[in-house]
């Protein structure tokens, strides 16, 4: 009877993580609406403040407390590796190519297994290691036709890289956070933490350079706070707290597929055989990771 539960969580575990990557998948559409009109750090900052808010409203519904775990030291990696990332992916983005800034930003799942393997005590067999090189090698496959110069690409690329890192740092953390919690309030009080300081933090840098958007960008800048941000990071918080470090961290890579397929329908951007591949090595990936 344990073992059916246990079944029955992990494959919930699956599917709420597609959930999350498919909501993610809808992040570049709405980013590349936004940046016409403001900065990628103002768009940052304030899609933060919107998700807090949001996590916010979810706990104050369901009646759960209030909390900020300050001195958990997996929150406080968290809050550093999103600071981090979202400042290096944002203006690495201004100097390379939006193809080269996701399939490096993606190279987390490989960062993510050194981490375990040196600093966490885990064991890291090969196909663990097959799944990662799967998954990378579909990330650039389904961005291939994308791939375009401009700006100081040596520059772009080294930001885009450490961003991966700071990701994989995220990934780990958050993932053993959720490992650890017992309920759903944990972890909306976790997300919530994460994203109202990550926001302040980030709200400095975001200040100088801020943009009045239109009555348009307070709509999509809404959708983008709530679905890609708050709503997929709850889902895949969720998800995390059911799988292994590893499968987790390759869901956040599916979300690739779920933004090659959006950019598909609502830019109308070609569907190529490469693509269908890469995403196809991504969505075998992250099952591989799940057989023992």
């Amino acid at each position: 009877m344990q073992s059916s539960k246990s079944g029955s969580l992990f494959q919930n575990g699956l599917v709420l993580g597609f959930l999350a990557a498919f909501l993610w998948g809808t992040h570049s559409v709405i980013v590349r609406y936004l940046t016409g009109d403001l900065g990628g750090m103002q768009i940052a900052t304030t899609r933060l403040f919107i998700a807090a808010l949001a996590i916010y409203c979810m706990l104050r519904t369901m009646k759960m407390p209030v909390s900020i775990q300050y001195r958990d030291w997996n929150f406080r990696l968290a809050v550093f590796s999103t600071v981090v990332n979202y400042i290096l992916f944002h203006i690495g983005l201004e100097h390379t190519g939006a193809a080269s800034a996701m399939v490096l930003e993606n190279t987390a799942p490989f960062f993510v297994l050194i981490f375990l393997y040196f600093f966490a005590d885990t064991p890291v067999g090969r196909t663990d290691v097959l799944a990662t090189l799967l998954a990378i090698a579909g990330v650039f496959l389904t961005v291939f036709r994308d791939f375009e110069g401009g700006g100081d690409p040596v520059l772009g690329d080294e930001m885009e890289i450490a961003a991966g890192i700071s990701w994989a740092v995220f990934l780990i953390a958050s993932s053993r956070a959720m490992q650890a919690s017992q309920s759903t309030g944990e972890r909306l009080n976790f997300l919530f933490g994460v994203f109202l300081c990550s926001g302040v933090v980030l709200l400095a840098m975001s200040v100088f350079a801020f943009q009045v958007p239109t009555g348009n960008d307070v709509v999509f800048l809404l959708l983008l706070g709530v679905f890609p941000t708050a709503l997929a990071y709850y889902l895949w918080y969720e998800a995390a707290a059911r799988v292994s470090t590893l499968t987790a961290t390759l869901m956040f890579a599916a979300s690739v597929v779920f933004t090659f397929i959006n950019s598909a329908i609502f830019l109308g951007a070609a569907i190529t055989p490469l693509a269908v591949v890469g995403a196809a090595l991504i969505v075998f990936a992250v099952f591989l990771t799940t057989k023992k």
